[in-house]
């Protein structure tokens, strides 16, 4: 049964011609691997402390967290978005019994998938613990990345574009799982859909050098037929203008207003991560979902995420309770509520009837007054 669409199958079969792949990247990339596991072997995780493993804690040299985001981005990028995606700190004994029991594997395909692609018992119970693990349960970076660099002829660096890509490949995709558990999924069905490619002798006909099929191979094919930034907007040019006017120049002016003056306009609210939200003007990068304008705390230690808008809608707080999900899976202890708040100049009858039914998202209006005077 094949899994590539007969429209991506042609895509795949026209790129092929002209693609020309860096075999050198494969030696460097191999080094790569190499190198950090040699660094992070099974018996140096057995000590692992969490400055070994945190990044931004004062060590960047044998640091785990560093090497996997920075040192090592050539076997694909995990920058960007909170530091929860390394987990949080109070359950570091957790994360480092999870990381030492990812590593018990062989790489092949049998350690982690039967022959039915069912994900084996093995695999499942450390599925199970990661679920545990705040910052780890929802996302698809940290373990994704480490199971490729261990693992690399099981395992194929796409990370969270996986989905991007099955989308386009196959004609009935859908994600019915989360978190570790998607990626693995994930990646049995691009694992196919190579086997199936790669079979094909019309497509090997204009590859250089067969004996360079890999999932190194793969993985730079895919986002060469199906590049990251390569979005095409159906909005007419007219009315695209007039929300680049209307919307995005809104957005960045009241952001910045705010965030200079967020002590101000609101007092009793501190930002969740100093560091990344000063650095951006407030702005929260999730690294999954998106960026929240602001993600804060009140006094009672209860998360409060803001949401800017010109004109909210009922899609608006759909936008809000996404934040708010990701928030409750990610961060909150079980004592620690996630509540709403939109910020905006104009409403419609839509957005409060949707908010009838939702009490912890709250709406403030938005206003700006601007005064010249004498000095």
């Amino acid at each position: 049964m094949e899994i590539i669409s007969s429209e991506t199958k042609e895509i795949f079969l026209d790129k092929v011609k002209d693609f020309k792949f860096d075999y050198e990247k494969i030696v460097k990339r191999k080094k790569l691997r190499q190198e950090f596991t040699e660094n992070f072997s099974k018996e140096k995780l057995q000590n692992l402390k969490p400055e070994g493993y945190f990044p931004g804690m004062g060590k960047k040299k044998d640091c785990m967290g560093y090497e996997l985001e920075y040192a090592t981005r050539e076997l694909g990028s995990i920058s960007g978005g909170s530091i929860i995606k390394y987990g949080r700190k109070d359950q570091f004994s957790e994360i480092k019994k999870l990381i030492n029991e990812l590593l018990d594997f062989d790489d092949n395909i049998s350690s982690f998938y039967k022959d039915d692609g069912e994900l084996t018992p093995s695999i499942k119970k450390v599925i199970e613990q990661s679920k545990k693990i705040k910052g780890l349960a929802g996302g698809r970076m940290v373990i994704s990345k480490l199971l490729s660099i261990y693992y690399p002829e099981t395992f194929i660096q796409t990370f969270s574009d996986q989905d991007q890509f099955l989308r386009k490949i196959m004609s009935n995709y859908t994600v019915e799982y989360r978190g570790m558990e998607l990626y693995l999924r994930n990646n049995y069905l691009l694992l196919q859909i190579k086997k199936e490619l790669f079979s094909d002798p019309t497509f090997v006909e204009y590859v250089e050098n067969e004996g360079s099929l890999n999932n190194d191979f793969f993985y730079n094919f895919l986002y060469y037929c199906f590049p990251k930034d390569s979005t095409t907007s159906k909005i007419p040019e007219a009315e695209e203008e007039s929300i680049e006017k209307n919307w995005e120049v809104f957005e960045d002016y009241y952001q910045k207003i705010i965030h200079k003056n967020f002590k101000k306009l609101f007092p009793s609210l501190r930002y969740a991560d100093d560091d990344m939200q000063i650095e951006k003007s407030g702005k929260y990068d999730t690294g999954e979902i998106g960026e929240m304008d602001f993600l804060c705390l009140d006094n009672n230690n209860n998360y409060i995420v803001i949401e800017l808008k010109k004109k909210g809608t009922d899609k608006t707080v759909g936008q809000i309770c996404r934040y708010m999900g990701w928030v409750l899976e990610n961060l909150a202890e079980d004592n620690q509520k996630v509540l709403g708040l939109i910020v905006l100049e104009d409403k419609d009858v839509k957005l409060e009837y949707a908010l009838k039914v939702v009490p912890n998202i709250k709406l403030k209006e938005i206003e700006i007054n601007l005064k010249i005077k004498d000095y």
